[in-house]
């Protein structure tokens, strides 16, 4: 009888252990927050010439899983033939992109490195000059294969100031570019604000 009374007070005891447990778990499930970071970026790039990219990218992160949108603005340019004290330059491409990208995304304490790659839809204005100097413009749309590298660093907040942490920027550098009929390769400085991590 005391064998079976010390039993059946075990299992309860266990039980409970096991109850509280999942609750324990489910109550830190629960306080998660979503991984959500929108950023801007800036640096130079080549697509036919030399030139300028900038853009802006927002990112949802789901276990190793990332998943982006990005807006990229990639101008090349010339230098002007005449002779000045301070060199000129002409505008010989405008090229905007549209990417929808999947990657994987590698998080630590106070950064985090990332690789993606996806669809794009993109526009590139190519400009030329004839012989009197007369500028005429030339608009192609083509889709391309967007890829992008990336490392960020943030601070390692507390989950209590959500809030608080979403106004706190994160740094880093980007490796971005596109694979297509008007490829272009860059990379530059990152800028943003969001949730980049979980903070429990």
């Amino acid at each position: 009888m005391n064998r079976t009374l010390l039993w059946i007070f075990l299992a309860f005891v266990f039980s409970n252990s096991v109850s509280g447990q999942e609750a324990s778990n489910l109550e830190k499930e629960e306080k998660t927050n979503p991984i959500i970071y929108f950023e801007g970026f800036g640096g130079f790039a080549v697509a036919r010439n030399i030139g300028l990219a900038g853009g802006a990218e927002l990112n949802y992160q789901t276990g190793k899983n990332l998943f982006s949108f990005r807006y990229t603005n990639a101008v090349g340019y010339t230098q002007k033939e005449e002779n000045y004290i301070v060199p000129a330059f002409d505008k010989e491409e405008d090229l905007n992109e549209v990417a929808l990208m999947y990657g994987r995304r590698w998080l630590k304490e106070n950064h985090s490195y990332s690789i993606s790659a996806g669809l794009n839809y993109s526009s590139i204005d190519l400009i030329n000059r004839d012989f009197d100097g007369n500028r005429n413009s030339n608009n192609k749309y083509f889709y391309g294969v967007p890829f992008e590298a990336n490392y960020k660093r943030f601070y390692s907040k507390r989950r209590t100031n959500l809030i608080f942490n979403m106004m706190i920027p994160s740094v880093g550098f980007k490796l971005f570019g596109s694979i297509a009929k008007y490829s272009f390769v860059g990379v530059g400085v990152t800028l943003g604000f969001g949730l980049p991590k979980d903070y429990k």
